[in-house]
């Protein structure tokens, strides 16, 4: 007896993955049409953490890169410029070994203002104060879960707030 073949037609593959893409889009900009480049302006720290300035622009820049939706670029040549101060940076042990009373688990968070100016009507097109992100880390003491040192937590919490900023000034949240 002979097995029925079984035809697959050779645009067959591609169509699934169109027609599974229909859904996908990214999210509505709410900047205005004519501001066509943001900039990002160095942020300024306001903590006694040294640094925080810097990776935390140098990380809004590359969420506004990967994100692609505006061009990028210098701050005093752009349509759209965001600013930031960075007010406090907090870290709060949350857990403890009990035997040692070692740190196994922090968070860290900033609180930060944030502007976007339009520069073309030389006003504020999102301003938002007092903004708090936070991450949780494991310290290298815990065993139970993947473990970062300081610098790496501090560098994911800009990367998380970069990504939030971004979201903020071209979705509106």
């Amino acid at each position: 007896m002979k097995k029925p073949e079984l035809k697959i037609f050779p645009w067959a593959p591609l169509a699934v993955l169109l027609v599974s893409m229909l859904g996908c889009h990214p999210a509505a900009l709410i900047v205005p049409s004519y501001l066509q480049n943001v900039g990002v302006s160095l942020f300024e720290n306001k903590t006694s953490y040294f640094g925080l300035d810097t990776l935390f622009t140098k990380a809004t820049i590359r969420q506004f890169q990967q994100d692609g939706r505006l061009p990028l670029v210098d701050s005093d040549k752009a349509d759209l410029v965001v600013k930031a101060v960075i007010r406090e940076y907090i870290q709060e042990p949350q857990m403890y070994d009990p035997k040692t009373n070692y740190v196994l688990q922090y968070r860290l968070s900033v609180v930060y203002d944030l502007a976007a100016v339009d520069e073309q009507e030389k006003k504020s097109f999102v301003e938002d104060t007092g903004r708090v992100h936070s991450i949780y880390f494991y310290t290298p003491q815990y065993t139970g879960a993947p473990s970062e040192t300081m610098d790496q937590a501090v560098s994911q919490l800009a990367d998380d707030t970069a990504y939030t900023i971004v979201r903020k000034v071209l979705e509106g949240y």
